[in-house]
């Protein structure tokens, strides 16, 4: 995710919607004292310039006031590279987050979790279970990639835009002018390698159970089932 005070805008990172490339693309525009939180485990992104990611904590100030510093970094808050929405309002107080531009992106819900399925069953990380995991054992565990809170707080959307992944170049284009960035679009993409090239039959009853694990959010990105 991005805090970014040289550009006045918080980049609210969701699932598998080009989250990394498009922190990979922002993190050459930004100022010395913008946040950016690390990206892991790829390496095209070697350099992707992670800083101002640990903040202090009321226990970490205690400590500096009394001179132990080296106590007090055990006291930081990472801010995380997937932080919900209500918790980055909490870090960064009210008048920024009023006056910050705020968004995210947001994906096909079938979609989304053929990509999350193929992450997840791919990863140099997953268990040997993950690794043997079919399709349809995924839809039937339910373990859906469902973003809803990442956006929203008490039912209510708390950001100002979310973007559609399937659009991503034009709307990004429009928030980048918005913003006046240096940027038109993505110029480099951070793809990783997971997601096999195979033909999947979607069964309607697996959209079905996707479409209504996704139901909340259907209110605010718009997508129907097809």
């Amino acid at each position: 995710m991005i805090i970014s005070h040289k550009y006045k805008f918080i980049f609210i990172k969701t699932r598998k919607t080009a989250g990394s490339s498009i922190e990979y693309n922002l993190s050459s525009c930004l100022g010395d004292n913008d946040v950016i939180t690390p990206l892991e485990g790829i390496p095209k992104a070697k350099k992707h310039l992670s800083k101002n990611y640990f903040i202090d904590t009321k226990l970490s100030i205690i400590f500096k006031k009394i001179g132990l510093f080296k106590i007090s970094k055990f006291f930081l808050y990472e801010i995380k590279s997937h932080e919900h929405a209500h918790k980055v309002k909490k870090i960064v107080g009210e008048k920024i987050w009023n006056t910050y531009y705020k968004f995210c992106v947001e994906r096909e819900p079938v979609d989304k979790c053929l990509s999350y399925y193929f992450m997840r069953k791919n990863s140099p990380t997953s268990s040997k279970k993950r690794k043997h995991m079919t399709w349809s054992d995924f839809v039937k565990k339910g373990n859906f990639p469902v973003d809803y809170n990442f956006y929203t707080y008490n039912n209510k959307l708390i950001i100002d835009k979310i973007i559609n992944y399937e659009n991503l170049n034009t709307e990004l284009n429009e928030i980048f002018n918005y913003l006046n960035l240096p940027l038109k679009k993505l110029e480099k993409k951070v793809n990783n390698t997971y997601r096999e090239n195979i033909d999947f039959e979607i069964l309607n009853s697996e959209r079905n159970s996707i479409y209504k694990a996704f139901k909340k959010t259907l209110l605010f990105t718009g997508y129907n089932i097809k």
